[in-house]
């Protein structure tokens, strides 16, 4: 039998050459499980077309709606939260969503057992501003779009989703301004919720995202926080390359986390702290201008990271 080293040098060219193609392919898959702050900014920019999302106006319903849909698109099972309180401008109903991944497909969900349960929240409402359209691109937006793609992320790791509830709050804005009864209205009846819970119920921690899109952002939790839980963020952030963006804010801050916190929920707000002074906040100027895809890219990355040295 004669043997041609011709043909078969070209067989073994071409061969080579079939694996190099097929390992550059699977290198230029898009990674589905891979943070998207591009996804982020797009759940933003839905969000701000509602209009500003007052509580109890039909375009915070639509961004209710808008969000079902999104987490039920990605496996999400969720469920409304509402309630009525007394505000400066009369009474008002508000809505939280409760969002958890069903361990198996139409499983019946325990929504009163949060043991073991991590909690990523945010505030999607916008502040009412007599004379402004504020839409809250950063202020409510950008953590409500951040938290919609780690839903998209999660759902391809379901031991991981099956640990976190995803809450999105309502009335987190002061009706005037914030006091013990005006404001963190999502986060006051939905802390209410864990108060008397024994402690092996009440979900394990809480983290609590704010503004966290602008394209200046830094990203200061208060001083008082839980130090295990800051802890924790200061080294997914630097696992990242990103320790440089996150510091300290040197007192107290009123956010979602607070009620958490008084009910015995550990919870650690992530925020950039300074957006206040930097002149956009409450204002015309938060639109989608003003935020940037990389840096809800960084926030998602980081907390992606956060929850894999949570619950490893």
């Amino acid at each position: 039998m004669q043997i041609s080293y011709k043909r078969i040098l070209t067989l073994i060219s071409f061969a080579v050459f079939f694996s190099i193609t097929v390992i550059f392919l699977q290198g230029c898959k898009p990674n589905k499980s891979q943070f998207s702050g591009t996804n982020a900014y797009q759940h933003v920019e839905s969000l701000v077309d509602f209009g500003p999302r007052i509580p109890g106006s039909q375009a915070i319903e639509n961004a209710r709606l808008y969000i079902e849909e999104k987490l039920q698109e990605f496996g999400w099972v969720t469920v409304r939260q509402s309630f009525t309180d007394d505000t400066p401008n009369g009474s008002i109903e508000f809505i939280n969503l409760r969002a958890r991944f069903p361990i198996v497909p139409d499983d019946g969900i325990e929504w009163k057992d949060g043991g073991n349960i991590i909690l990523l929240c945010s505030h999607y409402d916008t502040k009412i501003l007599k004379g402004i359209e504020f839409i809250g691109a950063n202020d409510g937006g950008a953590s409500t779009g951040v938290l919609l793609e780690l839903a998209r992320v999660f759902s391809n790791s379901p031991e991981m989703a099956r640990r976190v509830e995803l809450v999105f709050f309502d009335g987190e804005e002061a009706i005037v301004d914030f006091t013990p009864t005006d404001g963190l209205y999502g986060s006051r009846y939905y802390a209410k919720f864990w108060r008397s819970a024994p402690i092996d119920k009440k979900p394990e921690a809480a983290y609590v995202l704010d503004l966290v899109g602008d394209k200046s952002m830094r990203i200061d939790p208060p001083y008082d926080s839980p130090s295990n839980l800051l802890s924790e963020l200061y080294t997914a952030a630097n696992n990242l390359g990103h320790r440089s963006l996150f510091g300290i804010y040197p007192t107290p801050i009123t956010d979602d986390h607070v009620p958490l916190n008084a009910a015995g929920i550990p919870a650690l707000n992530i925020i950039d702290s300074h957006y206040i002074s930097k002149g956009k906040w409450h204002t015309a100027g938060d639109n989608l201008n003003s935020i940037s895809e990389e840096n809800m890219d960084i926030i998602g990355e980081v907390v992606e990271e956060l929850m894999k040295i949570k619950l490893n």
